[in-house]
């Protein structure tokens, strides 16, 4: 068998063969790359696909629909959509005692209608000038708290009834009604058990339970167009309106996106 020890090879040839061989490197990397693109793409679709728009359209829907009444400095009852209301206290919850802030913040809210936080401006200006402005001390301190707070709850609902949320999910949304700021939680709030039913009847809400649907959106349109009117006399939204609006989620299942249809007709 004859070998070519040193085989006469032309030099352009070798150019061209090596030129060659890196336009296929290139195209065999570009492939491997896009692969691991897919793989990483397809991963993370299927990774979030829990929380596709009607998933996350049912988790809003359960959580809209969710009632937690304040009982006590300790404990609060909780009730899902077609279950039995629930004690829970604020151990139970994750809290280490009801002298925590996060906890104290949450009582303060369910307590005191019409259980909206604001927390004020980030900033004032004592001589009108943005140069000299001076930042509020408290503000920062009561988001984080409020943050907090939201991600207590978020680990309470995930621990109790494996409820899973998205990344950065927040509890709290702007409320529909009420000052420019003010924000709500996304769950149904009641000052107390005893409330319930007796009260809200026996007072302001009894005068719209006899309303159809349609009636009653037009009395919300009246109260809403009264209270815009003489929005500089009142400081909080007119307990009349707010009574209507809780008898439309009550009576007639409205949710969030209803409730800002109809107020911002």
């Amino acid at each position: 068998m004859n070998t070519l020890s040193n085989p006469s090879i032309d030099r352009n040839d070798l150019v061209n063969f090596i030129s060659q061989s890196q336009k296929y490197i290139e195209i065999l990397q570009n492939m491997i790359s896009i692969e691991d693109l897919q793989s990483v793409t397809s991963t993370s679709l299927f990774a979030d696909a829990e929380f596709s728009p009607e998933a996350l359209s049912k988790l809003e829907e359960k959580i809209t629909q969710t009632r937690m009444v304040f009982e006590n400095d300790s404990s609060i009852l909780l009730e899902l959509p077609g279950k039995p209301a629930i004690e829970y206290t604020c151990r139970q919850m994750g809290f280490q005692s009801q002298e925590t802030k996060t906890w104290k913040m949450l009582i303060d809210i369910l307590s005191s209608a019409p259980h909206t936080f604001n927390f004020g401006v980030a900033y004032i200006y004592p001589d009108g000038s943005k140069k000299n402005r001076q930042k509020c001390k408290d503000y920062d301190s009561k988001w984080k708290l409020l943050d907090e707070l939201n991600k207590k709850l978020l680990t309470f609902f995930k621990r109790e009834f494996n409820w899973n949320f998205p990344d950065g999910y927040k509890l709290y949304k702007n409320a529909v009604t009420g000052k420019d700021g003010e924000k709500n939680f996304k769950f149904i709030v009641k000052s107390s058990s005893s409330q319930d039913e007796e009260a809200p009847l026996d007072n302001i809400e009894k005068r719209f339970l006899s309303l159809d649907e349609s009636d009653l959106v037009k009395e919300i349109w009246a109260l809403n167009d009264d209270f815009s009117v003489d929005s500089f006399v009142h400081n909080d939204p007119p307990e009349f309106l707010i009574a209507a609006l809780n008898v439309g989620r009550n009576k007639f299942g409205w949710h969030d996106e209803r409730v800002r249809e109809i107020i911002q007709r």
